[in-house]
Order: C-alpha cells, then sequence, then structure tokens
C-alpha cells in the first residue's frame, strides 16, 4: 500500500509547488521601449561621435514614492547620435544626455512615461564643444574647427589626425602614433595658446605618406579636437579620399 500513497501524494505536492511560483512570479515582465536621438542644437545636424564611449542618455525612475534611491540605466550613443533601448518597466522616467564632448543643463532633463507595451520616441538637443569641417589632398588635412557661442568654458588641449582603411575612424582604432604603422598624429596645445588663434580659420596639418607603410589609394580620414577638462573628442565627419 505504500507505493499507493507515493503515487496519491506526489501530484498534490507539484499544484502546491505550482501555486506557490504564482504567488511569487506576479509580476509584468519589462516590455516597454524608448528610442530617439541627439542632435546638434544650433544647426539640427547629426553629432559626431566615438562608439562605444561617445556618450550615453541616463533614464532614472522617477516616483520618489515608490523608488527614494531611484536606479539608472544608461543607454549607449550610436555614432551619429542616435540611441534605442527595450525591456523597461512601465513607469515614469527622467532622462537626460551624458557623458559626451557636448553642453546640456541637467535642468533641462526630460520625462517620459512608459506604459506595457509601449514604444516612445524622446530626442535632445545639445550642443558640442567643437564643430570640425575637414578635408584631404593627398597627405594634407586641411579643416577649419568652429567654436559655438554657449561655450564659454572649455579650451582646446589636443587636435588629433587619423586614418583607416576602412569607414570607421577614432582614436581607439586609429591608435598607432609610432611603430611600423603611424595612423594617428597629435598635436599638443599649450595652454599659453587660446582658442581665438585656433578657431574660424582653415588650417593645415601634413603628415608623411611613407611613416604609414601603407600603399597608396583610397582611405579614410578624421580630424578629432579635445578639450581639457573632458578626455573625448568633438570629430568631423569622415572624409574619404585618395592619395596618389
Amino acid at each position: 500500500m505504500k507505493p499507493i500513497k507515493l503515487v496519491f501524494f506526489l501530484p498534490v505536492l507539484f499544484v502546491a509547488a505550482i501555486s506557490g511560483c504564482k504567488n511569487w512570479d506576479n509580476f509584468v515582465a519589462p516590455d516597454a521601449g524608448i528610442y530617439g536621438k541627439v542632435t546638434d542644437a544650433e544647426n539640427g545636424q547629426p553629432l559626431e561621435l566615438r562608439q562605444p564611449g561617445g556618450g550615453t542618455v541616463r533614464f532614472i525612475q522617477w516616483d520618489k514614492a515608490k523608488y527614494p534611491n531611484p536606479g539608472t540605466t544608461d543607454i549607449e550613443l550610436k555614432a551619429n547620435g542616435e540611441f534605442s533601448a527595450s525591456q523597461f518597466f512601465a513607469g515614469t522616467y527622467k532622462a537626460l544626455p551624458r557623458d559626451g564632448a557636448f553642453l546640456y543643463q541637467p535642468g533641462d532633463s526630460a520625462t517620459v512615461d512608459l506604459g506595457n507595451g509601449d514604444r516612445k520616441e524622446l530626442n535632445f538637443k545639445v550642443t558640442p564643444f567643437y564643430r570640425i569641417a575637414a578635408s584631404v589632398t593627398d597627405s594634407t588635412f586641411t579643416y577649419t574647427i568652429t567654436k559655438p557661442a554657449a561655450n564659454t568654458t572649455t579650451k582646446i588641449s589636443q587636435i588629433i589626425f587619423m586614418i583607416n582603411d576602412y569607414a570607421k575612424v577614432d582614436e581607439s582604432i586609429s591608435s598607432n602614433t609610432s611603430g611600423y604603422f603611424i595612423n594617428l598624429w597629435r598635436q599638443d596645445i599649450a595652454g599659453s595658446v587660446t582658442d581665438a588663434s585656433l578657431v574660424g580659420t582653415p588650417r593645415t596639418f601634413t603628415f608623411k605618406w611613407a611613416d604609414t607603410h601603407l600603399p597608396k589609394g583610397e582611405y579614410y580620414f578624421r580630424v578629432g579636437v579635445r578639450t581639457t577638462g573632458v578626455a573625448k573628442y568633438n570629430y568631423s565627419p569622415v572624409v574619404k579620399a585618395r592619395v596618389r
């Protein structure tokens, strides 16, 4: 008779275990999403960023009663300033762009309400510390740096010139300043040199093509500018040019 009792009680225990799981696992899975872009406040153009590492949008759970010490979620910006994420819990969030080479006032943060299954758009406007336009002819960069009027606090500390054989160009990829394959050149700017002497007029930088040890042909080029206070660069658009 003992085997019969075991067969009878095991299903009861199994049903009880399932019921207990239902009592514990009764929350709605995170299924809300957010997407948008961060653009230049003055001209509406996409930002020129490094990816990853060019900046984030921070989301903060904004319900003081429910979350007195709210958690944060940082979404990485793409190279053109776009961002997206899914699997947010429903609720109210405060959001702001940060950690980039741009100006943004925390008081200008946005608030967004996400319901279950929502997918909402949220856009921001920021001011880059500097803007750079560049062109390349053979081994010479011609570039112009402009400084937005809203930027009254930063100073240029370094200018970099980069080359790569595919279209992604930043200092994490084009990082060889010495050795056999040089693909990055740095100009450190002395503290006594003012921004006024560097911005607003075309400047040139010429490197020795032989230092790259690359065959002549089509390559991708970029100029970056860094400030003293933020260890991230503003960039020119990537330029495709032929070295003859």
